[in-house]
């Protein structure tokens, strides 16, 4: 399994992911910008490296790695990142402000 391919994949899409958690920070919060991070941002970073960088597929394509196998691993690496970071910033938030349930 060619790690290092999954890697640079990753590096490559995840600025674009950032960008997106960024402006969702601006519009919706940290605590949803995050959550936004782990799950839509993924397909925004793959739209954007479709848009921008679709030629670069070629080299995955000759490694055998498919854009489904693309996408799986970027997932993971996205929600084993990203649920400690939620998860932390939850107990700051409930800790520092208290009960932020809406009911």
């Amino acid at each position: 399994m060619p790690i290092r391919a999954y890697l640079q994949f990753y590096k490559d899409v995840i600025l674009y992911i950032l960008i997106f958690t960024f402006i969702c920070v601006l519009l919706f919060g940290i605590a949803a910008a995050f959550l936004i991070f782990i799950t839509l941002g993924i397909f925004i970073g793959f739209l954007v490296f479709e848009l921008l960088k679709k030629e670069e597929y070629y080299f995955y394509y000759n490694l055998g790695i498919t854009k489904w196998k693309l996408f799986k691993v970027v997932f993971l690496i996205n929600l084993v990142i990203g649920t400690p970071i939620v998860l932390i910033l939850l107990l700051i938030t409930s800790y520092f402000i208290g009960n932020t349930s809406i009911i």
